[in-house]
C-alpha cells in the first residue's frame, strides 16, 4: 500500500502579475487539502529561509518565556480583535498557546515586549 503524501501548495502564481487559471487552481487545491488531509505544505513562498529561521527562533524565545512575561502581550478586554498572546481555555481539549498579530500596519497588533525583535 501507498502512503499518501503532504499535498504541497505552490504559490508561485500569487507572486507574479500575470492573471491566469493558475491562482484559481492554487486556491482549490488549498481547499481540498484542507478538505482532505487538513493541512499541507507551501513551496515557492517568496520567504528567505534565513528570515524563516529568524522567526522560528524569536518564537521559540518568546513561547519559553514564564506566563507573566507572555501575558504582557495579552489584548486589552475592549480589543475588536483577539490579536496578541492567548491560549486556549483549560477545559479546551487543544491547550495551545499563540500569538495573533496581523499585517504590520494593523491597529490591531499587541506585540510583545521581549523578545524586541518578534513584529
Amino acid at each position: 500500500m501507498i502512503e499518501p503524501s503532504i499535498p504541497t501548495v505552490d504559490l508561485s502564481p500569487f507572486l507574479t502579475e500575470h492573471e491566469d487559471g493558475n491562482k484559481k487552481k492554487v486556491m482549490e487545491t488549498i481547499t481540498k487539502a484542507c478538505s482532505e488531509y487538513g493541512f499541507f505544505q507551501i513551496v515557492n513562498h517568496g520567504v528567505s529561509l534565513d528570515l524563516m529561521k529568524q522567526a522560528m527562533d524569536l518564537s521559540k524565545t518568546f513561547f519559553n518565556y514564564s506566563d507573566e512575561e507572555k501575558n504582557k502581550s495579552s489584548p486589552s478586554s475592549n480589543a475588536p480583535l483577539p490579536a496578541g498572546y492567548s491560549r486556549q481555555p483549560l477545559h479546551s481539549p487543544d491547550k495551545n498557546e499563540y500569538l495573533l498579530v496581523f499585517p504590520p500596519r494593523s491597529n490591531f497588533n499587541v506585540y510583545p515586549e521581549n523578545p524586541p525583535q518578534l513584529r
